[in-house]
């Protein structure tokens, strides 16, 4: 389905999917005065993330960032620690810990998964080395096995950054329940989304108990007005815990459109010479959040991307690797991350929302055939 983008109609990269009581629930916000960060959608959207993972809490943020920021402190991070991350990911969580006063500590990614290369951890483990920040990367699971090995040996944390991958299993096991914490994005162009939002889950009482009084101020999570600690203000509003409860109450019908959507991507580009689809491993059961293709390298992918643009295709690139940044590039050598940075230059994401139809899938494959036969 075109939208109107710069200037003219175009099939849009991402558009949320509302198909339960979305309006419902706002409409009850609205009526009832409760928009802001209390009211009952609060809590209830944090007991059906809770539930639906089978963890004990989950407290609610502003964004993921913040969800990750608040990981961080409740675990202890602070300075003259370490925090292992991989290269290849949305910025934010080496941002985070940074501003929780660590030291930043990258490491490629594997070529297959994307995500962290579980045989180059080790090596960069020190005696300050703190947690671990898995990042399970555009639907598909981290090699959990290995990194709870380490984690266990080394006595560190793991915080999953699960944005992208909400619903989607390790050896039948869902994701963002193998570590200390994990973390969700409910931005608009996630699985699910309450326009921006985020989470935090964990089994541990007393990391619950941090993260909420972090949130909200530093304020005692039983003596209003107390505050114990430095806080901040993360909190999500009623109106987008009302959008999220009622995405929740679809999400497993949300990841079956989405899995047909992906099925039908990769059978309408099977086979195109130029590009390669990703693959999934064996132990990994995924979920679809966008549709990734590589280019080989003799092609450029900013002359794609200007050439799906000019046809009316709204397509992304692949995120910079971490280690790209202005902040971050002095401090790291771009020959320690061959794969972030190889996959980074030559992979885009094609349009991926559920407002498409099969006729537009269609459509966006044979401009993408198009493009390696002229």
């Amino acid at each position: 389905m075109a939208v109107e983008l710069y200037g003219e109609f175009m099939i849009p990269i991402f558009e949320p999917c509302f198909i339960g009581n979305e309006k419902k629930y706002l409409i009850d916000c609205i009526d009832t005065n409760w928009i802001s960060s209390q009211g009952e959608y609060i809590l209830k959207f944090e007991k059906a993330l809770a539930d639906f993972h089978g963890m004990k809490y989950a407290i609610v943020t502003s964004n993921c960032t913040t969800a990750i920021h608040l990981s961080l402190k409740s675990l202890g991070v602070g300075p003259r620690h370490e925090v292992i991350c991989p290269d290849l990911t949305f910025i934010a969580p080496a941002n985070m810990v940074i501003l929780s006063g660590a030291k930043l500590v990258l490491v490629d990614i594997e070529p297959q998964t994307l995500t962290i290369d579980p045989n180059l951890i080790e090596e960069k483990i020190t005696k300050n080395t703190k947690a671990i920040i898995v990042v399970h990367q555009f639907g598909h699971s981290a090699h959990m096995d290995e990194i709870n090995t380490l984690a266990e040996k080394y006595k560190l944390k793991i915080i999953e950054d699960n944005a992208e991958s909400i619903g989607a299993r390790y050896k039948g096991k869902l994701l963002g329940t193998f570590g200390d914490v994990s973390t969700y994005s409910f931005f608009g162009n996630k699985i699910m989304t309450t326009g921006e939002g985020g989470a935090v889950l964990t089994d541990d009482e007393h990391t619950a108990i941090k993260c909420r009084e972090l949130r909200d101020h530093g304020m005692n999570h039983k003596q209003k007005y107390h505050h114990v600690d430095l806080g901040y203000n993360y909190r999500m509003t009623n109106m987008q815990a009302a959008i999220g409860l009622a995405q929740m109450e679809k999400l497993d019908e949300i990841l079956s459109l989405r899995k047909k959507q992906m099925e039908y991507y990769y059978n309408t580009l099977a086979n195109v010479d130029g590009l390669k689809l990703r693959k999934y491993a064996e132990w990994c059961n995924p979920v679809h959040w966008l549709m990734t293709i590589t280019l080989d390298d003799e092609y450029d992918r900013d002359t794609f991307l200007d050439y799906m643009k000019n046809n009316g295709i709204d397509c992304r690139q692949m995120i910079n690797p971490v280690h790209h940044a202005n902040h971050f590039n002095s401090q790291f050598t771009g020959d320690d991350f061959f794969n972030s940075v190889n996959i980074s230059k030559q992979s885009v994401h094609l349009p991926s929302g559920l407002a498409l139809t099969e006729k537009d899938i269609s459509t966006i494959s044979n401009a993408v055939k198009n493009y390696y036969i002229l």
